[in-house]
């Protein structure tokens, strides 16, 4: 069986490639992120000593630091650039021009989502295969290759198609890439304050419900397992899909009803 992909589809996808290749800085950020996460993962497995509560998920360490900010950089470079991607159509008006080809808002909406969160996706699966590759040659026969390992990376991926998304919805919905980009960082700021206030008035266990304490129990691969604010990795995952459901839903109803 044959699948072919309807030409207007293709038309729509194309397009949507061609903007995010077509930026200078995309081309460039992309690169540097995989080489900084071959030197992370190599440091690591360098520097990695079993001990104590041994495991990926589990190492300390200056290294074991690094690496984590890494994949939290990724995630977090994942929302903005979503955010920067569809927001950024409404100040250079390019948007407009694209309906006019695509005139088909599921369609234009659908192929800029899926564009956004695949090429994110792509980037991140590239690192973390180059940066695992690293880290199995500089740390030999001690590089901690277990179930944990492969959680948090397929967590982390997860985490980068889902904010990815995220980003781009919120870029939809406000329609300038400074206030998505605001939008995405300035909830990673106010969540865990949200956190506090839901601990002390008795309902901590409502943090782990929201997006952030989703992302950090999905990217962790149950290293806070327990954890009042952090839901379950599995559980996590799920309500991170979920808020990607919100997020790109709350865009489909805008744009679909709004002039562009």
């Amino acid at each position: 069986m044959i699948v072919t992909v309807p030409p207007v589809v293709a038309r729509a996808g194309n397009s949507e490639v061609r903007k995010v290749t077509s930026v200078r800085v995309n081309r460039v950020v992309a690169p540097v992120a995989v080489l900084v996460a071959v030197v992370v993962f190599g440091a690591f497995g360098l520097a990695y000593e079993p001990g104590g509560k041994s495991g990926f998920a589990h190492a300390i360490g200056w290294s074991s630091w690094l690496v984590s900010a890494v994949l939290v950089l990724a995630v977090v470079g994942a929302g903005v650039f979503g955010a920067i991607a569809s927001g950024q159509e409404y100040r250079d008006g390019s948007l407009a021009l694209s309906s006019l080809f695509t005139p088909d808002r599921n369609l234009l909406l659908g192929a800029k989502l899926a564009v956004t969160g695949g090429i994110s996706l792509a980037t991140v699966v590239v690192m973390e295969v180059f940066g695992g590759a690293a880290m199995l040659l500089a740390g030999r026969s001690k590089q901690p290759v277990d179930g944990g390992f492969f959680l948090v990376l397929l967590g982390v991926a997860l985490a980068v198609l889902c904010w990815a998304v995220i980003g781009a919805s919120a870029g939809f919905l406000l329609r300038s890439p400074i206030l998505a980009v605001a939008a995405v960082l300035g909830w990673t700021i106010v969540e865990p304050l949200v956190w506090i206030t839901a601990r002390a008035i008795g309902f901590g266990g409502f943090a782990t419900i929201l997006p952030v304490s989703a992302t950090v129990g999905a990217i962790s691969g149950g290293k806070f397992a327990g954890n009042v604010f952090i839901a379950p990795t599995p559980a996590a995952m799920v309500l991170l899909v979920v808020w990607t459901g919100v997020a790109g839903g709350g865009a489909w109803w805008y744009f679909t009803r709004r002039d562009i």
